[in-house]
């Protein structure tokens, strides 16, 4: 699903870019130490409890279902009935691998798109919530919205917030759009920390869908999912703080999410990081900068790289261009 990074003029917004810029598990093992030959019998008290493997497979699953391996694991270890019930959801976890290496075509699998959903669903069926959100952006990628919002739905109501934030999204894709669901359900993960959840809810604030606009929270959640490593929200924080727009005005902290975002390959924060530095006097990393701007596709950096190139010496060119083909974006969210 393509998302937007800012909302733009029609949405009622102020914001724009720069006035050059184009619009545009491993296997986690427990390690069980040795039990004590000193260790007590457990007491009556303790043995007389609740047999776990007679609760409800729906409150189990209730519990469990949005859990990966190695917490699965670790509830699997807690006793015997535990083991037991959750057999299931094990099972489900084996199936997610082999659908994720069809899906990717790893670990020695041809890409197969058929025989991954096989492997999602059978897995939904045993309760995973993870299984169930890959079999939906399987399902919404051959466009069968319908099949893919209903496992949406299940791993929404049983608290996975990938599926709470896919279900919002899909929500704002739906025709007619569905903008109080989305927007109940993108807030459901955006408490649970899922950043993009947290992204896209800040854009709805922004936008003022369901809710009058509110630019404080918006830029709340901007925050909130650019510290949590998602590069579209680093964008649009340095934007908060370079206008005042629900943070305070803060150039030195809009100069450093600009360049955060530009370091992660947002091409727009590249451009107009390069542009802050040519305005600076930083020539040689003002090239840099604009060169992989350009190389993204922001071609009205081409004519600002040109003219600072002319400035430079022939070895500063090289050495510039030299930098720009060995740089490598760091880690993000996305």
């Amino acid at each position: 699903m393509e998302q937007k990074t800012w909302p733009d003029r029609s949405d009622g917004s102020r914001f724009t870019a720069f006035p050059l810029s184009k619009p545009s598990n491993g296997d986690g093992k427990t390690k069980l130490s040795r039990r004590s030959k000193f260790i007590s019998k457990p007491s009556s008290s303790q043995t007389d409890g609740p047999d776990f493997s007679a609760l409800p497979f729906d409150i189990l699953t209730k519990i469990a279902a949005p859990f990966n391996f190695p917490n699965l694991l670790t509830a699997s270890l807690v006793c015997k009935s535990w083991r037991d019930v959750l057999r299931p959801l094990r099972e489900a976890m084996v199936l997610l691998r082999y659908g994720k290496r069809f899906k990717h075509g790893r670990g020695g699998f041809r890409r197969n798109l058929e025989k991954a959903l096989d492997s999602f669903l059978k897995g939904a069926a045993r309760g995973s919530t993870l299984a169930m959100v890959d079999a939906g952006l399987i399902y919404w990628e051959r466009g069968q919205k319908e099949e893919a919002i209903a496992l949406y739905q299940k791993a929404a109501a049983l608290g996975d917030p990938a599926g709470q934030c896919n279900l919002g999204i899909s929500y704002l894709h739906a025709q007619p759009q569905k903008h109080k669901e989305a927007v109940k359900w993108l807030h459901e993960a955006s408490v649970g920390g899922h950043i993009r959840a947290q992204y896209q809810l800040a854009l709805c604030l922004h936008q003022g869908l369901v809710v009058d606009r509110n630019l404080r929270e918006a830029a709340r959640w901007y925050l909130k999912a650019a510290e949590g490593g998602y590069v579209r929200a680093m964008y649009n924080t340095s934007l908060c703080y370079t206008f005042g727009e629900g943070l305070s005005h803060s150039r030195r902290q809009a100069r450093k999410w600009m360049k955060r975002a530009a370091d992660r390959g947002h091409s727009k924060a590249q451009f107009e990081h390069g542009l802050a530095l040519f305005s600076e006097g930083e020539m040689m990393k003002a090239v840099v900068y604009l060169e992989l701007a350009t190389r993204s596709g922001e071609t009205a950096a081409t004519h600002v790289k040109n003219v600072i190139l002319q400035q430079l010496s022939a070895t500063s060119r090289d050495r510039a261009m030299l930098l720009a083909d060995n740089w490598c974006a760091l880690p993000s969210s996305r």
